[in-house]
């Protein structure tokens, strides 16, 4: 009989919670900028962010589950550090918008040598994607 109970109640919190917790993606976006920067050298730079970003979607999604959609971005750069604001969120999570910022602020850039100090502003998006499970 114990046994019974258990399967009705895993049955009930498959259905009554969705299946199980959401899982998404992220994928970047062009890279814009204007000011002296080497465009690719910072685009390799920014890829040290998808697993900060990974972490600040998967607590989103646990806070809100149909967070989904783009986040975009105005960077200033210069002297090693981005100066990033949000200047477009539809992800419906301002925890999520707040997270990016702080991974993007955080990330320390290295300017190449042998070239003027980089001074640059641009724009970069980053979107957020729930990947839906087939429950079949």
């Amino acid at each position: 009989m114990r046994l019974i109970s258990l399967a009705a109640g895993c049955w009930f919190l498959s259905t009554a919670c969705g299946g199980g917790a959401q899982f998404g993606t992220v994928e970047f976006g062009e890279l814009a900028v204007e000011g002296r920067v080497d465009a690719d050298f910072l685009s390799l730079q920014l890829n040290q962010l998808d697993p900060r970003f990974e972490a600040c979607y998967v607590k989103a999604l646990r806070g809100n589950r149909s967070a989904q959609g783009t986040i975009a971005l105005r960077l200033r750069g210069g002297g090693g550090h981005l100066r990033p604001e949000v200047s477009f969120n539809d992800t419906g999570s301002p925890d999520l918008a707040e997270c990016v910022i702080e991974a993007t602020s955080g990330l320390t850039i290295i300017e190449r040598q042998g070239y003027e100090p980089w001074d640059f502003s641009g724009s970069w998006s980053v979107e957020f994607k729930i990947v839906r499970r087939d429950n079949s």
